[in-house]
């Protein structure tokens, strides 16, 4: 785990000391705007000689947090925003426009607990569809396999036999990555689980940092394709 640099470091005394006594809360704001940094890394995509960060961002909270976090969510999310712009500034990320912040309470999360997701606000000129295409996720059922692709709201349930990739506009899990090739991956459904196939990409796939032309895959795998992190979740029926 890295350390904050001094310019990060004064960002985060600002926000504690903002709300410090005031927001009582074992989530702390400092360790959200750690989360949030980390999401906007995780989640930038590459356009033509530009890298492009995410501009949505969602904090989710349990209901206890939220509760103490209370009336000051729009200043903190204002505080959040103004360190995400420095952020990216110090990446050298580009931005279309200011990062907005946003909080929801989800009901699993236990207090102290909470996690992010980022999405881009809205696509870059010169992609030809989304940074990310997912497919829709069914609604109730539990025994299957999902996957988090970076820092999306929710998981992606992986349906069918197979599940590519890819580039693609037909591609089931589509990243608009200049390092991801037109099909450079597949989820292949075993009798027993998934594995993740290469199809002989350019840049190779990765499973826990592992380059592999196929391998099976266990709960908490981390499958890299390009410079997104797939992990793999085994069904928990």
């Amino acid at each position: 785990m890295g350390i904050l640099s001094d310019f990060e470091d004064r960002i985060a005394s600002g926000i504690e000391g903002l709300f410090a006594g005031a927001f009582r809360s074992p989530v702390q704001p400092v360790e959200i705007a750690r989360s949030l940094a980390r999401a906007a890394d995780d989640g930038r995509v590459l356009g033509v000689g530009t890298v492009y960060a995410p501009g949505s961002y969602t904090v989710a909270l349990s209901p206890e947090d939220d509760a103490q976090l209370g009336t000051f969510k729009p200043v903190l999310a204002g505080e959040l925003a103004t360190y995400l712009i420095d952020h990216a500034h110090e990446r050298g990320y580009h931005l279309s426009a200011r990062p907005q912040v946003s909080f929801a309470v989800h009901d699993d999360l236990r207090l102290g607990r909470f996690r992010v997701s980022a999405s881009l606000a809205e696509q870059p000129a010169e992609d030809d569809g989304p940074a990310v295409r997912l497919p829709d996720a069914p609604t109730g059922e539990c025994d299957l396999a999902t996957v988090t692709v970076g820092d999306i709201a929710h998981d992606v349930a992986l349906n069918g036999d197979e599940v590519i990739v890819g580039r693609l506009a037909e591609c089931q899990i589509r990243l608009s990555d200049v390092n991801v090739s037109r099909r450079h991956a597949a989820f292949i459904r075993l009798e027993e689980g998934w594995a993740i196939s290469d199809l002989d990409s350019t840049n190779g796939t990765y499973v826990n940092g592992r380059d592999v032309d196929h391998a099976r895959l266990s709960d908490g795998d981390v499958v890299e394709i390009g410079l997104t992190r797939l992990i793999y979740h085994a069904p928990k029926g």
